[in-house]
């Protein structure tokens, strides 16, 4: 039987899931395009999943190699069919778990929780906004929903936004910060250019400065008590 989880890193992270060594699970498919995806290759289905036997096996030799944590990302793991079966699987198996999500599935997101040890939800712009970074149509309701939930009932989780330079703004960031009240914890993230960005405007676009993440950071203390420049 096969699983939700394509492919897998195979060298451990220490980056992925924070105070964890991990090993990184990517999924397969998503239904948002966004302009700066640097996974484009995930963004479609192509191949069967691995099965759970090689799931099995790949978590056993990493539990041998000191691994303590499992991250799904993606492509969108939520779209996955049997991901809540999958993240049940990674449990049993004795692993702490972290999914990466954009939030357009709630319904998927709320059973998750059941499994998740730590969540990172993608909030990419002000939320009136995002159909211009994202490349398609976006029931917004969904995503707010989405953010609701894990304010209410994740164990432990981040809101994370990709800074893009001449895209994020410093009214943009004053306007999501207050969209996104009462959140626990919230990462900015340098854009990085890459030859294979879905926008090609974007790949020759600069890196994004330490002194933009630290000024925008410095301003969303104001609302968060935790604010982290990763």
């Amino acid at each position: 039987m096969t699983s939700a989880l394509y492919t897998y890193q195979p060298n451990e992270s220490t980056i992925d899931y924070p105070g964890h060594i991990a090993l990184v699970f990517f999924t397969q498919g998503c239904n948002f395009r966004c302009r700066y995806c640097h996974n484009p290759e995930l963004l479609t289905f192509r191949d069967e999943n691995m099965s759970y036997e090689a799931l099995s096996a790949i978590l056993q030799r990493a539990k041998s190699n000191w691994v303590d944590g499992v991250c799904i990302t993606g492509g969108e793991p939520t779209l996955q069919e049997k991901i809540v079966e999958t993240a049940a699987f990674v449990k049993k198996q004795g692993l702490d778990l972290k999914l990466d999500t954009q939030g357009n599935k709630p319904d998927v997101l709320s059973q998750l929780l059941d499994f998740c040890d730590y969540v990172a939800m993608d909030y990419k712009m002000p939320i009136e906004q995002y159909p211009s970074l994202i490349g398609v149509p976006v029931d917004v309701g969904k995503i707010q929903e989405s953010l609701s939930l894990l304010k209410e009932k994740a164990s432990a989780y981040e809101i994370r936004t990709t800074v893009i330079p001449g895209i994020h703004t410093e009214d943009a960031i004053r306007t999501m910060c207050v969209e996104l009240e009462d959140i626990r914890r919230f990462v900015l993230q340098p854009f990085i250019p890459r030859d294979n960005l879905p926008d090609e405007a974007l790949r020759t676009t600069e890196k994004t400065s330490s002194e933009i993440l630290d000024h925008y950071a410095s301003i969303c203390r104001n609302y968060f008590e935790t604010v982290v420049v990763r």
